[in-house]
């Protein structure tokens, strides 16, 4: 099973276009929302299954070290490795990447430190698309903009990147590349000399060789290299990468309810639940697993059975492009046989305690969100909550979050 891990961060350049602003810290370090840019980032990344970053360093490498290098309190925050790369002197985001050869996988996401574009990253890293050809080397997340003045644009035939433009000397409408990579470590071996840039040197040549694809996506972006944007992303950052949330019963609505399922081998997909939930995650919300598990109260299972039939939930729904953002589910139910489980309790639907202790988490906009599940204590409990809550037929799940996106 494909599972996305690696992500790679540039985060060497000197930002000169911001001034003093950059001149003791690096630009993907500067305070936004709290904290550095460069942690928004990663934390947004976290979501998608990414545990192993590595940030290519240059430029004030001293304090990329100082606050991520070894066991730092972010990686522990993030639960996810850090490594920091230092580039010896400056040799471009080629040169960068070369010198991380050493620890990349074979497949792994390169990013931009210091921009944000909040799309399905699942999508980009983990389908495959009819029509694509196989021998690719990278695939570039593409954003369709308004203005393409600071950027340049793209020409694709099809998914196909076949050449790239310079900036308009005027405002012009058109796909740009976002920043966002996924790549092949073969990649590599197209970089010779350094300074190199990916995009200049690199990009042109797979291009012309049929190997560099191009998605387009839609979503949140921000790029914080002039001082404006900077700005705007420290008074909107925070609201702009707030979403709705999609609470899913288990049980029922997402598989088969054939009584206290708790085994891989007994755990069947309702028919289109998979793809329920990739749209969810297109059309970019949060999606949380409710799940009452009284079989754990009543000494059927143990929470390390619910954890492992999770995971490979996980696992199955990556291979598609998909993912669930967290999930809960509640171990009580007062005519167990585990003592100290056989307790009434909060957080059993038809009460709202899973659904409180997500949104305390992950503060979703809830004037944009929903409950869906096969009975009326998961209605109970997303109306206990004053978000819009439905019990659905089984089966019909992928029938009612496609009514339910199109309304928001």
């Amino acid at each position: 099973m494909k599972t996305v891990k690696q992500a790679a961060i540039l985060i060497g350049g000197k930002g000169t276009r911001l001034g003093d602003a950059v001149r003791a810290t690096p630009k993907p370090l500067l305070e936004v929302c709290g904290r550095p840019f460069i942690e928004h980032v990663m934390l947004n990344l976290r979501r998608f299954g990414f545990e192993n970053f590595i940030l290519l360093a240059g430029y004030q490498a001293e304090v990329v070290q100082e606050a991520y290098g070894g066991d730092s309190a972010f990686s522990q925050e993030l639960q996810a490795d850090i490594t920091v790369i230092v580039e010896p002197s400056p040799m471009g985001t080629g040169g960068a990447l070369k010198c991380a050869e050493a620890y990349l996988e074979h497949e792994f996401l390169l990013i931009n430190g210091d921009s944000i574009f909040d799309f399905n990253y699942l999508d980009l890293c983990n389908c495959v698309r009819e029509g694509e050809s196989g021998d690719w080397l990278c695939r570039i997340a593409l954003l369709p903009v308004e203005n393409a003045t600071r950027y340049g644009f793209v020409e694709l035939d099809g998914t196909q990147i076949k050449a790239f433009r310079e900036k308009p000397a005027l405002p012009e409408s058109g796909i740009i590349n976002s920043g966002v990579y996924w790549l092949k470590s073969e990649v590599i071996k197209y970089i010779g000399t350094t300074p190199c840039s990916l995009e200049q040197a690199i990009f042109p040549t797979l291009a012309a060789e049929g190997r560099l694809i191009g998605r387009v996506y839609h979503g949140f972006f921000i790029d914080i290299g002039i001082p404006e944007d900077l700005q705007s992303a420290r008074e909107h950052l925070i609201e702009n990468l707030q979403k709705p949330a999609a609470f899913l019963d288990r049980d029922g609505t997402l598989n088969h309810d054939d009584g206290y399922t708790h085994k891989i081998e007994d755990f069947r997909w309702m028919e289109g639940a998979k793809a329920a939930i990739k749209k969810l995650n297109d059309e970019g919300y949060l999606v949380f697993i409710v799940t009452n598990q009284a079989g754990i109260a009543r000494g059927y299972y143990d929470e390390a059975a619910v954890d492992a039939l999770h995971n490979w939930m996980q696992c199955e729904l990556a291979n598609i492009g998909a993912h669930f953002d967290d999930v809960r589910f509640c171990p009580h139910h007062p005519e167990g046989i585990v003592p100290e489980l056989s307790i009434p309790c909060d957080c059993r639907k038809p009460k709202p305690g899973m659904l409180h202790s997500l949104i305390e988490q992950w503060h979703p906009d809830l004037s944009r969100s929903f409950m869906i599940g096969d009975s009326d204590k998961d209605e109970a409990a997303g109306t206990a909550l004053g978000i819009q809550s439905k019990k659905i037929e089984p089966a019909l799940i992928s029938q009612e979050v496609e009514q339910l996106t199109s309304r928001h």
